[in-house]
């Protein structure tokens, strides 16, 4: 009485494989729906990765923007490199996104100038510095910064800009 009771492992079988509407094929149009969805998902990945590949610059962002700065236009310029920035942000000044006096300048300058000589003993000091400051600057603010970087030894100055 007790082998009657129980269900045969194959009658679960043909069940599981049966479908209402196509018994014969269902699990052959199951595989194909699946092999689709997997390919269109790597086409979708594969579109993304090219387009983050060519949208962010392998250079990495060099300057920061304050929300109410506006750079200076030029119509002649290079293409900006990775030195010492210099901020003038109001009435704020900032070496390499620290916040320093106006009198502590020479000396932080010359900081930077001999932790260039221990980092790279082989090279000669560049002497390059980049100034960014918003247009509305007057000269008169960014003189005394001009000679403090003449004084640290930074003789070339290159001034953030945006290409007209």
């Amino acid at each position: 009485m007790m082998s009657n009771a129980t269900v045969k492992p194959t009658v679960f079988n043909t069940l599981a494989g049966a479908s209402i509407l196509n018994p014969k094929h269902a699990r052959e149009k199951r595989n194909i729906f699946s092999d689709l969805l997997l390919t269109a998902l790597i086409d979708a990945f594969s579109i993304l990765v090219i387009f983050l590949l060519m949208s962010f610059s392998s250079t990495g962002e060099l300057l920061t923007l304050g929300k109410d700065m506006e750079l200076p236009k030029a119509a002649l310029g290079d293409i900006i490199e990775r030195n010492p920035v210099i901020k003038i942000d109001g009435d704020k000044l900032f070496l390499e996104d620290k916040e320093i006096k106006e009198t502590d300048l020479v000396a932080a300058l010359m900081a930077l100038r001999e932790q260039h000589k221990e980092l790279h003993p082989e090279t000669e000091f560049p002497g390059i510095i980049t100034l960014q400051a918003d247009r509305r600057v007057q000269f008169t603010q960014m003189n005394s910064i001009i000679l403090a970087t003449g004084n640290a030894g930074f003789s070339d100055i290159k001034f953030a800009v945006l290409m007209k």
